[in-house]
């Protein structure tokens, strides 16, 4: 009896032992999820008639409409395995009073992200990057792609675009007659030699239904890149980067197609090219055109300075380079403080260019966050400096005569991480 009562005794043990183990296990499991930091940001946002649609990428950790993707990957130095929370590629409804309608992604196993969006008749265009292949994650490459959603977020189609290794469009804009113009990046992989000849910052067209129609190039197949992109009566002005601390201007013809055969590309296919030396490493990250002056933004050098073997030391400032439509030089203006910072977007109100961008590129001071200032187009003046700490403002837009910013907060932080929420404010 006293032995039967001893294994009792034991066996209740045992079970207590087993249940706190994976009552501790659980506790691991939770801890070890929320201890990492939670993304969820926009990096484009239109008008529809009952509310906004954006784009931008999400870890979907509190989402009702799309669930959560994890994935393995091995550690290259280490060799340890991981379970990495991807951020997916993101669309999104919101009411006007900026309540979710709903949310959508695309099918793959890995990273994706959505750079810019457009409404059509039927649906919304958007394009981006992801992540195709296991040996894409080490390697930091991506393929473009271009996604046709439904008025309710459904996926109708979708286009795959690569030159070289590591491709991405940036933005989309309407070209007329269901023709749609996107511009972006594709280089070659760290690395990786070679003499390809279409690479670089990349424009393309296609039709409403996913065809490829037209496509050109610029810039160097290591770093070249098209960040923005503005249509003019005769063609398209676009600004980006060749090469490091090179930021570039560049008028292509309204038929830009660069076919197969043709070698001539500058001379055939684009009007006029202009290179600014003085640019960080983004180059140009946003255009503007009035009066027919054109408005360059991004991080210009400041510095006069060399070092012992007459080599430039670079300061670099937000600031813009002005051109005019036929790209002439007509000067710079920075904000000329002492941090490095650089201006991402910008947005023309009535007579004076809204810009915002970020506060602190090299994380000097203790508090990081993103910027908004006004330039006065009538006395090249800046003015009205506000910062948002903890934000990342990835634009800033005018819809229905409101002016919005769009991005992420981190303002919920704490010792489990924090949480990246996306924001649409209005500005005023």
């Amino acid at each position: 009896m006293k032995k039967k009562k001893w294994i009792k005794k034991v066996v209740i043990l045992c079970v207590v032992i087993i249940i706190i183990e994976l009552i501790a296990m659980l506790i691991m499991k939770i801890v070890r999820e929320r201890n990492i930091d939670h993304f969820d940001n926009l990096n484009d946002v239109i008008l529809v008639d009952d509310g906004y649609v954006g784009v931008g990428e999400s870890d979907f950790d509190n989402s009702k409409f799309v669930s959560k993707k994890y994935y393995q990957h091995t550690d290259t130095i280490t060799k340890a395995k991981e379970r990495i929370l991807a951020n997916q590629a993101k669309i999104a409804k919101y009411d006007k009073d900026m309540n979710t309608v709903w949310e959508s992604t695309i099918d793959n196993k890995y990273d994706s992200t959505f750079y810019s969006v457009i409404k059509v008749d039927d649906g919304y265009l958007a394009v981006g990057s992801y992540v195709e292949e296991y040996q894409q994650i080490d390697a930091n490459t991506r393929n473009a792609i271009l996604v046709k959603y439904d008025l309710n977020g459904k996926i109708l189609w979708y286009k795959d675009y690569s030159v070289l290794s590591d491709t991405e469009f940036y933005k989309i804009i309407d070209d007329g007659n269901d023709n749609y113009v996107i511009i972006g990046q594709s280089i070659y992989e760290n690395m990786e030699m070679g003499t390809h000849t279409t690479g670089g910052g990349i424009i393309v067209r296609y039709d409403k239904d996913g065809n490829l129609l037209a496509h050109n190039n610029y810039g160097g197949n290591k770093s070249g890149s098209f960040n923005d992109i503005i249509k003019v009566d005769d063609g398209y002005i676009v600004c980006g980067k060749d090469a490091v601390n090179y930021g570039i201007v560049i008028k292509f013809k309204k038929d830009f197609d660069r076919e197969e055969s043709d070698r001539e590309l500058i001379s055939k296919k684009i009007m006029w090219n202009r290179t600014y030396s003085n640019t960080d490493e983004k180059g140009f990250t946003g255009i503007v055109l009035n009066n027919n002056t054109l408005y360059t933004i991004g991080a210009v050098n400041v510095s006069k300075d060399k070092d012992k073997d007459d080599k430039p030391i670079y300061k670099y400032d937000a600031g813009i380079v002005l051109y005019n439509t036929t790209g002439k030089y007509l000067g710079k203006y920075s904000l000329e403080e002492d941090v490095h910072h650089r201006f991402n977007s910008v947005i023309q109100s009535e007579e004076e260019l809204i810009l915002t961008g970020i506060n602190d590129v090299d994380n000097k001071k203790e508090k990081n966050g993103s910027m908004i200032v006004k330039y006065n187009l009538s006395d090249n003046k800046f003015s009205d400096k506000k910062i948002k700490d903890n934000y990342y403002i990835s634009k800033i837009t005018k819809l229905n005569n409101k002016l919005l910013i769009i991005g992420n907060s981190d303002n919920n932080c704490g010792l489990l991480g924090c949480e990246y929420k996306s924001i649409i404010e209005e500005y005023k």
